[in-house]
């Protein structure tokens, strides 16, 4: 099951706040039982990097992690997308907390 955060919803939300709903609402969980934001990523730093600018909104980009047994995607529009790991998945992954960083650049550009 995948979960996605996008839209009028949670606009006025934080980016950080968008995530942890996601994942709650994807698990089952309350929001205060999904476990801290920042074990994994800085809280403050996520808000920041898909804030609204001046002039156009930001539409590129990507930053993906783990976090409460989802993966965990937040592109630059700021739509959140969260799909639940499975057990296998878990076992596998002990490379750490953030799994990518990256852009939709167009490398033709």
């Amino acid at each position: 099951m995948s979960q996605s955060v996008s839209g009028d919803t949670f606009e006025k939300r934080s980016t950080s706040q968008r995530v942890i709903t996601a994942v709650a609402e994807e698990t089952g969980n309350d929001p205060t039982e999904v476990g801290p934001l920042y074990h994994v990523v800085d809280p403050d730093a996520l808000d920041r990097l898909f804030s609204a600018t001046k002039g156009s909104g930001r539409n590129q980009g990507y930053v993906a992690f783990t976090f409460g047994g989802c993966d965990v995607v937040v592109s630059g529009n700021g739509d959140v997308d969260v799909t639940e790991r499975d057990v296998a998945t878990e076992l596998a992954d002990e490379d750490g907390d953030i799994r990518s960083l990256g852009t939709n650049l167009d490398e033709t550009a």
